[in-house]
């Protein structure tokens, strides 16, 4: 039985809290796979405890244990004829990535960053890692960088943006955004700088105030069943941006 199955096999026994839990969790590997036990807390007022005593009904220790079984289920796969393999999925991704990016927003994106003063890039769980990527890169070409985890804004951003810097957001679906959609706002009525977005949802909240606004293809956006790592479209669009930058410099 997958974590799924004993999911809806114990709704009937679920308090209100853990009712919400469950529809937050129901057939969402996402949500799942990219929060910890605190993030889900602060993102969906839930109290850790309720996490826990959640977890422990459908059969676990703790929210690890259970987010471990999440993982190994969704890499095992169904055994649906329709199901891609894992290495097909990842071509047809990549395949829908290469007939998604436009050329035009691609070459000013890069230019963007070329002539931008400094670059703050942020990312956090899984898109902390391309965003330091793309720090690195920037580094190699002479471009003033630095990489910030969300957490980190509350204390150090608002001191450290300029005028005519950049400021760069690698974010799958934006959940994690909430607690700083409101300082980005108010700090770019402030300041003239250049705020870009890498994501795989068209639809967040601050997309008006962006001047990059990139989208890309994830499993998710695609209706894909297999569960594959979305951050690799993040490396291979970072990797594709940083030979525009290259081309530019």
């Amino acid at each position: 039985m997958n974590p799924f199955e004993k999911m809806d096999l114990k709704k009937d026994s679920f308090t209100k809290k853990e009712l919400i839990l469950y529809d937050v969790l129901k057939d969402n590997l996402q949500n799942i796979l990219s929060f910890s036990a605190s993030d889900l807390s602060k993102q969906y007022n839930i109290s850790q405890s309720t996490i826990t005593r959640f977890c422990q009904k459908i059969g676990y220790d703790g929210y690890n244990e259970f987010k471990f079984d999440v993982f190994r289920s969704g890499k095992q796969g169904s055994s649906s004829k329709d199901d891609l393999s894992t290495l097909d999925a990842y071509i047809k991704l990549i395949e829908i990535l290469k007939s998604s990016i436009d050329y035009n927003q691609l070459n000013q994106f890069a230019s963007d960053i070329v002539h931008a003063n400094s670059i703050i890039i942020l990312g956090m769980h899984k898109s902390a890692l391309p965003a330091k990527l793309l720090q690195y890169n920037l580094f190699k070409y002479g471009k003033k960088a630095i990489f910030l985890d969300y957490g980190d804004i509350a204390n150090d951003f608002q001191q450290l943006v300029r005028e005519d810097d950049m400021v760069i957001i690698y974010t799958n679906r934006g959940n994690v955004l909430g607690s700083i959609n409101s300082t980005l706002k108010e700090l770019i009525k402030k300041v003239s700088f250049n705020l870009s977005i890498i994501t795989m949802n068209d639809k967040l909240s601050l997309k008006k105030h962006t001047k990059n606004y990139i989208w890309l293809p994830s499993t998710i956006n695609q209706g894909f069943q297999n569960y594959l790592e979305n951050q690799v479209v993040f490396f291979i669009y970072t990797d594709i941006l940083t030979s525009q930058i290259a081309k530019l410099m």
